[in-house]
């Protein structure tokens, strides 16, 4: 009889105040006292109210709060709320709430961690060769999703499907020896997945080779005139399969990223130009595929060339071409002499997309 009538830590004594009450001791480590609500009842009213008191710090619980206890997770020792039995995080032995304990051997970079609770996406620890981040939020903008640092809007894409146009955080070359940078991830053109390297207006353009280094607004990749600097885009490059330009209509190019720096080596005047294969460039609702066209690759403001990145259907003999690819059989589908696909053009077509006023020209790989 005598080990019925032990005290048990878990209840009280009613007291006499007019009114009945339980007062209900939450398990206890060190010395932080979590305390569940306790209610007192009259016939007029009921209300809940309790407090959480660590150290000196009391802080009140409403009357919505629910039972709740912080558990501590850790090598010292409580009681399972549920039970009054102890258990211990790091003896080894799977026990209370624990979801694994390895022992000494549990760790915040292992699969089980030091609350013992089995190592997941999402929990703000970097688990080693399993997650190169883990910043414990859902936003695929900020340089960590699915708990993988991205190197390209691509990779951001197939981690989350759901990731939105904007501006993102990417490691372009890995851990060294390039920082985190911002870049502007297209998500929706062609698939999405999209890495902008270039914006150029047609109302101001930059007008530059792409093989030169001549970055615009490189911290700020929604800038309306915005380019990488030469490094960034070549890093950039290496890990993309396409190459794409386009100006936000019909007409676009496609080509492979190793094209992205094409005239380096050639003449330093307005001659600079060489075929390009393209796996598909419609211009005017007429679409070719594999194809090679002469390309212009000096603009503007390298020495008021034809412009950066344009293609003449008609002068193609300069690179031992074919003129007029599109139509064939010697018809042009543009004025004499047009620059498509320049936003710096010295000809226009005021029918094609990147020659109307409003026009952006986007440079961007995948």
């Amino acid at each position: 009889m005598t080990g019925c009538l032990d005290s048990n830590p878990w209840f009280e004594e009613p007291t006499a105040s007019g009114a009945a009450s339980a007062t209900t001791q939450a398990p206890t480590t060190g010395g932080t006292t979590a305390a569940p609500p306790t209610s007192s009842t009259s016939a007029e009213s009921t209300t809940t109210t309790g407090t959480t008191t660590t150290g000196s710090e009391t802080t009140g619980l409403t009357a919505d709060t629910e039972f709740s206890t912080s558990w501590p997770l850790s090598t010292s020792t409580t009681e399972w709320f549920s039970t009054g039995d102890p258990w211990t995080c790091g003896n080894g032995m799977l026990e209370g709430p624990e979801q694994c304990d390895e022992g000494a051997d549990n760790s915040d970079k292992g699969a089980c961690t030091t609350l013992c609770t089995t190592a997941a996406c999402g929990d703000g620890f970097v688990q080693t060769g399993v997650e190169t981040c883990d910043d414990a939020n859902f936003d695929p903008s900020d340089g960590c999703v699915a708990c993988v640092v991205p190197h390209s809007c691509k990779e951001i894409l197939d981690n989350d499907p759901q990731a939105s146009n904007g501006q993102h955080w990417v490691d372009l070359d890995g851990p060294e020896p390039m920082p985190l940078i911002p870049v502007y991830c297209d998500m929706t053109t062609a698939g999405g997945g999209w890495t902008l390297l270039e914006r150029s207006p047609r109302s101001d353009p930059i007008g530059r080779a792409l093989f030169k280094d001549a970055p615009e607004n490189p911290g700020n990749p929604q800038a309306p005139r915005y380019r990488m600097p030469r490094g960034a885009m070549g890093a950039a490059a290496v890990i993309s399969t396409a190459m794409r330009l386009d100006c936000g209509g019909a007409d676009y190019l496609l080509t492979a990223p190793q094209s992205l720096f094409a005239g380096e080596f050639g003449p330093p005047n307005c001659s600079n130009a060489g075929p390009v294969l393209y796996q598909e460039a419609e211009l005017k609702q007429y679409k070719l595929t594999n194809v090679q066209l002469c390309t212009v690759f000096v603009g503007l403001n390298d020495g008021q060339c034809a412009g950066a990145w344009s293609i003449d259907e008609e002068n193609q003999y300069d690179c031992l071409l074919q003129a007029y690819p599109w139509a064939g059989n010697n018809e042009a589908i543009s004025p004499p002499s047009v620059d498509a696909f320049a936003v710096d053009p010295q000809h226009v077509d005021a029918g094609h997309d990147c020659h109307k006023p409003d026009a952006v020209r986007r440079i961007m790989v995948r």
